[in-house]
């Protein structure tokens, strides 16, 4: 990027600052209505005097006693803080969290569990689970341009899939969406320059006598950017000549988000969503005629979800918490496979995999807790019924595609030519209309406080999918109270991962086992407050993690090895009436990767993209260059990560400054990858230019922003974010383990530094 571009930015950013700075109307509205205060940071006393959800458990009322380290990003956070999306704030607020771009989407990451799907992840709406099961994972609602209908995100750090289910190796993020406070209509736009991209919403909140209804709308239309992206290729290191729009719309359609939520009295809520998220592909364009490039690499999600909630006490003693919903997400993932192709419609099966997941959801808990009894209990079950259909709108011809499932000979991707398959194709699977499978999963909590200070926690949870064997997810947790504010607490938990749905059918299919992933966990966490306004938590964690991932020697998902890792994660907050200052430190370092042949029938051919410690590949092009196994450092990982962040009001509450500064550092498991291939005899020219970049080594990122309340009922907020400090804003592409002589796999986008507004206005 530009010098001069991005003294521009800065310049503008200044000016429009100073403006906002000489108005002088003067307000009397308290902008802490804006957000909410961290719970971390209220007395016991308040705490039990509020009705709150705390994530990470069933029983659990006080969140100073929750049984993992959890990161709460507020409305007031997510309205002050210069991000695009979701994984932005993830990479700003959330210890150690990292993400990085791939051709399948972004692979978000914590504590080092990172992979080339977000598999790894649940992501949960009002207590729904809404990941694509199919294939994709954890990727609805992550990309959103705007998040102004979301109350608040909770990240657990750390396995959960004994509380959420299968899936939640590396984190779960739970959203919870907003509901009405006031009578009041909102409209607000936001734009976002380097992008070309408009946000409009509109919201509405009503108090009635028998409801409280809450609805919101948005519209995002967005251009994209087009990027510098650096790779590597045969002919050396480049920066691509013909890069495409990044997180530019799906071929013109907007993103929309609609969502309707009412509380009734009898304590039923009812709500339902629509979300359209989609964008165009990071990587590259297609010359579908000469001097003819067009963006053709396209993902668009789209899902709608309705749910009843019900909470209904039995008895002093005991209460039944009931949550139903039905939804359906459909995936539309474009990709020009070949470039001999003559059909460049992204509609086609020739270019695209297709499907549509409908599910029915249920889940009742019984939960026991008596005043005088020290035991607190919990038991119930979820069961999810899941259809695999073809596309919305499609009929099995031409709507439903997965790999090589397709709805059979009728299919236009049957035939022997171009990303076509039948019957001799290894991985033809004709299912007409799709299948159709379910998990049920029985759970219970145990709760006992043994004294003043001791309490002992024990849950488990077992889940039973149509295709696998019972998963088990056990967890154990001592929790001491020091005083008031200081709490130590100790857990070991064991975590579950089944494949997904496409990989469970092609394993049933074929009389194979599907084994989950298991991740085995001790964490201890330590929290205190040093005073009435500063708060500290430091937690050390061990994982053991016997990994599944695609095994590219046998074209299917495998066991790859088995990792194991330790870090350390530290943070500290202050908070005082109009400063907020956060500050948190996370350090991961492997222990030792052992990887598995990815052929069985010769034992050395090891390679992932986990480590490099344990790797044996001869490359492809070059039988010459056999890269071997080098360091110990986990891949696709930076081994610190430092961020800081601060809010300050100010001019009686009428301005609020938000900075915050993110670094990340050591990314030693690349290091260790150029190495090994530099030591076999790869191609010295293109690693000495991957290293003359200093791409491995720090990249530190800062976003500024300022909110002034024009009136009592107007704000406007200006922002700048990606502010270049040190690395160039590189985003780097996931690393599976180089398989040429040539650093094939290193490739980075840089991000611009971009300068966004916007306005709200209350009714």
């Amino acid at each position: 990027m530009e010098l001069s571009i991005i003294n521009k930015r800065v310049h503008l950013f200044i000016y429009m600052l100073f403006i906002l700075l000489l108005t002088n109307t003067s307000i009397a509205e308290d902008v802490n209505d804006v957000g909410q205060r961290d719970l971390f940071d209220m007395s016991l006393t308040e705490l039990m005097a509020i009705d709150v959800k705390i994530p990470a458990t069933i029983t659990e009322k006080n969140p100073l006693k929750i049984p993992a380290s959890v990161t709460t990003i507020t409305a007031e956070d997510i309205e002050l803080t210069p991000a695009r999306n979701l994984l932005d704030l993830l990479e700003i607020y959330v210890p150690g969290a990292f993400y990085e771009v791939h051709v399948a989407g972004f692979q978000p990451g914590i504590r080092g569990i990172i992979a080339d799907r977000p598999y790894k992840f649940l992501v949960n709406i009002n207590g729904i689970n809404i990941n694509i099961k199919a294939i994709y994972g954890a990727q609805l609602e992550l990309v959103n341009w705007d998040l102004d209908d979301i109350e608040k995100i909770e990240i657990i750090r750390g396995p959960g899939s004994v509380t959420y289910g299968p899936g939640a190796i590396g984190g779960v993020i739970n959203i919870t969406t907003k509901r009405p406070k006031e009578d009041m209509v909102t409209w607000k736009a936001k734009y976002w320059d380097e992008y070309d991209s408009i946000v409009n919403n509109i919201s509405f909140s009503h108090l009635g006598e028998s409801a409280e209804v809450y609805g919101f709308l948005s519209v995002v239309g967005t251009q994209g950017h087009k990027p510098d992206i650096y790779e590597v290729t045969s002919t050396g290191g480049r920066y691509k000549p013909h890069p495409a729009d990044y997180l530019a719309d799906y071929h013109g359609q907007p993103q929309v988000k609609a969502h309707v939520d009412a509380h009734f009295k009898n304590n039923w809520r009812f709500w339902a969503r629509y979300n359209a998220a989609n964008s165009m592909r990071w990587y590259d364009k297609y010359e579908v005629s000469p001097g003819n490039w067009q963006n053709f690499r396209a993902i668009r999600f789209r899902y709608f979800q309705t749910a009843l909630e019900n909470f209904r006490p039995l008895s002093d003693a005991w209460s039944l918490k009931q949550l139903y919903g039905l939804g359906s997400i459909e995936t539309h993932i474009v990709e020009r496979y070949s470039t001999s192709l003559a059909d460049n419609d992204p509609e086609s099966l020739l270019n695209s995999s297709m499907w549509s997941e409908n599910r029915a959801f249920a889940r009742l808990m019984f939960q026991y807790e008596e005043e005088t009894s020290p035991i607190k209990a919990a038991v119930g079950a979820e069961i999810s019924y899941d259809m695999i259909r073809p596309e919305w709108g499609d009929s099995a011809d031409t709507g439903l595609r997965i790999g090589g499932i397709i709805s059979g000979p009728g299919s236009e991707a049957y035939g022997t030519g171009t990303y076509q398959v039948n019957e001799s194709s290894a991985d033809y699977h004709p299912e007409g209309s799709g299948w159709e499978t379910y998990i049920m999963s029985p759970m219970a909590e145990l709760n006992w406080t043994l004294n003043d200070r001791d309490t002992l926690l024990f849950s488990g949870r077992a889940d039973k999918h149509s295709y696998t064997n019972w998963m088990f997810s056990p967890r154990a947790a001592w929790i001491r109270q020091f005083n008031q504010d200081t709490f130590f607490k100790l857990i070991g938990q064991r975590s579950v991962r089944m494949n997904a749905q496409e990989e469970l059918f092609f394993n049933h299919a074929n009389n194979q086992k599907n084994k989950p992933e298991v991740l085995h966990a001790v964490e201890a966490i330590y929290n205190t407050k040093t005073g009435p306004h500063l708060s500290w938590m430091g937690s050390v964690f061990w994982n053991h993690l016997e990994a599944i991932a695609f095994n590219g020697g046998q074209i299917r998902t495998t066991p790859v090895g088995t990792l194991q890792s330790a870090g350390l994660e530290l943070e500290s907050k202050y908070q005082k009436d109009d400063l907020t200052v956060g500050l948190n430190h996370s350090y991961v370092q492997q222990i030792d990767y052992d990887a598995d042949p990815v052929d069985p029938a010769d034992p050395t051919y090891k390679y992932s993209g986990i480590s490099f410690s344990d790797y044996y590949r001869v490359a492809r092009d070059d039988p010459n260059v056999i890269i071997t196994s080098n360091g110990n450092n986990i891949a696709n990982w930076p081994n610190h990560a430092t961020k800081f962040y601060l809010n300050k009001r100010f001019h009686d509450g009428r301005y609020t400054f938000h900075v915050d500064l993110v670094t990340f550092w050591g990314f030693e498991g690349e290091k260790d990858g150029l190495d090994a291939l530099e030591a076999a005899g790869g191609d010295s020219a293109s690693i000495a230019d991957v290293r003359k970049k200093d791409v491995h080594e720090i990249r530190m990122t800062a976003n500024l922003s300022l909110a002034c309340k024009l009136a009592k009922t107007s704000t406007l907020i200006l922002y700048l974010q990606n502010i270049p400090v040190i690395g160039d804003n590189k985003r780097y592409g996931y690393n599976s383990g180089y398989v040429d002589s040539y650093p094939n796999k290193v490739i980075w986008i840089e991000e611009p530094m971009v300068f966004g507004l916007s306005y709200l206005l209350k009714f």
